[in-house]
């Protein structure tokens, strides 16, 4: 859509840690997608800079001794509720603040789906990378799902009459892309990670933290009486986020 970007503004001022909130209750066996974004980051790495970076969550999984973790977002709204190690930075990731070969590494959970146009991104990511410095990005998905998965997703669709993007279902060819801005990409996998529903509460925390600009609150509130009754009758119920992590070296 034209207005994305202030579809995206607005949506994260009016609900700032959104995102945080909702990826950090995603599991899959014992970890979360902030803790396999960080386990792409070599532990030498002392200066990191986490793009897009929210209310900062990924920020507290990576901080650690000796190693400096520096947020950046637009939003004003997610910086004023993020804490973490810090320290924070307002501005465009298109137009960063930063010398030159600036980072060891560059981690974003979102970035890829949210800022546009992905090639400015990747200009600023790769001017802010040191020579061998690395690139993390974590981007939803389509797969990998089993047909337990597919099931429960396309009754949810149904049920919102909408596609639910979480926070946007990316398939980008990035290998290519990575190379046009020089960086090679080293990895990319993909995770299926899992929201579970025990209740109303959750089922509204989920379905809040979903893009979905053309979803009526008459459909949003059939949404979550569904996952609701579904989370009763089934003793919870598990809705698939699958999501991508791309790893690229400069």
């Amino acid at each position: 859509m034209d207005d994305w970007s202030g579809y995206l503004t607005d949506f994260h001022t009016r609900r700032p840690g959104i995102a945080d909130a909702v990826l950090s209750r995603c599991t899959s066996g014992n970890h979360t997608p902030y803790r396999w974004l960080a386990r792409g980051v070599s532990q030498t790495a002392t200066r990191v800079l986490d793009v897009r970076c929210g209310a900062g969550a990924m920020g507290r999984e990576l901080a650690a001794e000796g190693r400096t973790v520096i947020g950046l977002d637009r939003n004003a709204a997610e910086l004023a509720a993020a804490h973490g190690p810090g320290p924070f930075v307002r501005c465009d990731a298109l137009a960063m603040p930063f010398a030159d070969g600036s980072f060891d590494a560059v981690v974003s959970t979102l970035g890829l789906a949210q800022i546009h146009p992905t090639s400015g991104l990747l200009d600023e990511v790769s001017r802010v990378l040191r020579p061998g410095g690395v690139f993390v990005g974590l981007v939803p998905t389509i797969r990998p799902l089993n047909a337990r998965d597919m099931r429960t997703a396309a009754r949810l669709t149904q049920v919102l009459l909408g596609t639910p993007r979480f926070p946007a279902t990316v398939e980008l060819a990035v290998g290519k892309l990575l190379e046009q801005h020089g960086l090679r990409k080293a990895e990319d996998a993909r995770e299926r990670y899992h929201f579970t529903v025990e209740d109303r509460e959750d089922a509204d925390l989920l379905l809040s933290g979903l893009y979905l600009p053309t979803t009526s609150p008459k459909r949003l509130q059939a949404a979550s009486d569904w996952l609701t009754q579904q989370a009763a009758e089934h003793d919870g119920i598990r809705v698939p986020i699958p999501l991508r992590r791309v790893v690229a070296i400069k």
